[in-house]
């Protein structure tokens, strides 16, 4: 027997009455505390219920704000560019707030903020969905060149010397670990994703929402970042360099004259590149788990 055990056992031998009452007023004690706990219980789930309701009717008029919010900067940008073609003022306006956003990662709609570089635009879209299978494995990657080589010579009225010349050809190979893997989407479709491993952690059964990018003339997307719900970790796939080149972004070699103004301009569009993507796995982690709850909360109803 413990200590406080024995304490007790000694206190109801001193006196067995007292002892009693505080044990029917702990019963009661109890008694009224489930009969609260049932009457609370309908005023609880009714005020769910409004809460619910109030958010369901709110969503609709936020996400219609959040959208004419995305318009306005989307007319406003456009004038200026009008006007940029002969107001310095306005160009300088412009490019000074080429990278700005309307919304924040928090905001459902914020994925529908475009991505912004002088005349062209770039869009952002999500996949969420469950991991079915995993693998890694290594690829030979094989480049052939050829090289010639040929020294000079010279010829007159049939008299000279004639040069040399060689040729040789080289092979050349690379491994590249490429990471394949099977998801299950919202809609209950099984897709098929890949792309050269970036360090990537998932496994069978963890929630992941993929991040692909994707030019506003074109509906086709690449992936660019990950974010594994599981672990709250986000990947970047393709890095501000990498969107850069993938999609022809500001590919300008700097030149004599125009070196300062050309990295200039690169450089702020990595970093503003990077921000976004940043920004984006903030929204990810927020959203894509959002989507994943609704599900499951779908599948437990229809089951």
């Amino acid at each position: 027997m413990s200590l406080w055990d024995e304490l007790k056992q000694k206190a109801v031998n001193a006196n067995p009455e007292l002892a009693a009452k505080a044990a029917q007023a702990l019963n009661k004690a109890k008694d009224l505390a489930v009969e609260a706990g049932q009457k609370a219980a309908p005023v609880l789930k009714e005020a769910g219920e409004k809460a619910a309701a109030y958010a369901q009717e709110k969503t609709p008029v936020l996400k219609a704000q959040a959208l004419k919010a995305i318009d306005d900067a989307k007319v406003r940008r456009a004038e200026l560019q009008e006007q940029a073609k002969h107001d310095k003022a306005a160009r300088d306006e412009m490019i000074r707030t080429m990278y700005d956003i309307s919304l924040s990662p928090e905001e459902v709609n914020f994925i529908d903020e475009p991505f912004n570089h002088y005349g062209r635009q770039f869009y952002f879209f999500v996949v969420t969905g469950r991991v079915l299978d995993t693998q890694k494995r290594n690829q030979v990657h094989l480049a052939a060149g050829h090289s010639h080589h040929s020294s000079g010579g010279y010829l007159i009225n049939g008299y000279g010397s004639t040069g040399s010349s060689s040729s040789s050809s080289y092979v050349s190979s690379r491994n590249v670990q490429e990471h394949e893997f099977w998801v299950k989407l919202r809609d209950g479709k099984e897709a098929c994703f890949q792309f050269a491993d970036k360090a990537v952690r998932i496994r069978e059964g963890q929630d992941i929402t993929m991040l692909f990018a994707r030019p506003a003339e074109s509906q086709t997307g690449e992936m660019v970042a990950l974010y594994n719900h599981s672990s709250a970790e986000n990947f970047i796939i393709a890095a501000p360099a990498e969107i850069n080149q993938m999609f022809n972004i500001y590919t300008v070699e700097p030149g004599f004259f125009n070196k300062s103004e050309v990295l200039s301009t690169r450089n702020r569009l990595l970093l503003e590149l990077e921000r976004r993507l940043q920004q984006l796995g903030t929204y990810s982690a927020i959203h894509g788990k959002a989507a994943i709850q609704a599900q499951a909360i779908e599948g437990e109803h229809e089951a």
